[in-house]
């Protein structure tokens, strides 16, 4: 009965002390962590040209069995935001990386280039699940038909909270508590192929949290 005890326990324990915790944006890098543990760690190239100034890439990595560019992007020298930019050469895997991502974020809002779908919004304007399901369905074809489409999430843990309080995608991003974790995915095509996009942001990251929370180097 113990044994069962501490089981249950052990999730709520783990994420008591959440807010003292680093923000992880993606596998093992957190925000704040600096530029020269990252150089000291990989083995990075410049690719500002193909992201903005001050980028640097990692080769050769990999997510969901795909090979993959990981960027770092930095404000002052310390990370705040790392992209994946990933070739698709089986249609199929756009659909796995939106499941891969679902795991840990929820849904807030759909692009196409033009329009915009913000699930908050036309969720409380939506009574019947059915219709709702529809017109989500309805907008992704046509933007997959046209390859140009991005998913905005946010982590599940904020969804249930910033969902009670905010009316639409921009309530959720103008409020945002540092903690929240955000990614966004986007799939279009370039030089003829399938290329997919995904970005691991805090938006709500100040300079003075970065200043008063640094990421010391692990001996």
């Amino acid at each position: 009965m113990k044994r069962i005890l501490l089981l249950i326990l052990l999730p709520l324990l783990s994420t008591s002390s959440f807010a003292g915790e680093p923000i992880q944006l993606y596998k093992q890098y957190v925000v704040g962590m600096p530029k020269v543990f990252l150089q000291k760690a990989h083995t990075l190239e410049d690719c500002s040209a193909r992201y903005e100034l001050g980028t640097l890439c990692l080769k050769n990595h990999s997510l969901a069995g795909e090979e993959a560019e990981l960027a770092f992007r930095f404000l002052n020298d310390r990370l705040v935001s790392t992209v994946l930019m990933l070739p698709l050469s089986d249609v199929n895997k756009v659909k796995k990386m939106f499941h891969v991502l679902k795991t840990q974020f929820d849904l807030v809002l759909i692009e196409d280039g033009k329009e915009k779908f913000d699930i908050l919004e036309v969720s409380a304007n939506t009574f019947n699940k059915n219709e709702f399901t529809k017109m989500i369905a309805d907008f992704e074809n046509e933007a997959y038909q046209n390859y140009n489409i991005k998913y905005t999430f946010i982590s599940k843990e904020e969804f249930s909270a910033q969902s009670r309080k905010s009316h639409n995608f921009s309530d959720i991003f103008k409020n945002a508590p540092i903690q929240m974790r955000a990614a966004t995915y986007s799939v279009g095509r370039k030089d003829g192929q399938v290329v997919a996009t995904i970005s691991f942001i805090v938006p709500g990251i100040t300079e003075s949290y970065l200043d008063q929370n640094p990421v010391v180097e692990d001996f």
